[in-house]
């Protein structure tokens, strides 16, 4: 994930949403504010279940923590 907060000026917000073989995604806003993917991942080919991952913004400015967990 990557987000700019000047209007794609710069991108310097990014953080690893899945490190394993993944596709298709898809973005939304959620009603109380977090950001929402969902996508494509698996062990071994990236077609082998579809995840929800929904999470706040501001946990893309850290770039030390983990990856982003889907549900």
């Amino acid at each position: 994930m990557r987000a700019s907060y000047d209007e794609g000026q710069t991108w310097t917000a990014s953080r690893v949403l899945y490190a394993g073989p993944s596709a298709y995604s898809d973005l939304a806003v959620l009603t109380n504010g977090e950001i929402a993917c969902l996508y494509e991942a698996g062990q071994t080919h990236p077609y082998e279940s579809i995840v929800f991952a929904g999470f706040p913004l501001q946990s893309l400015d850290d770039p030390g923590s983990s990856p982003l967990q889907g549900q």
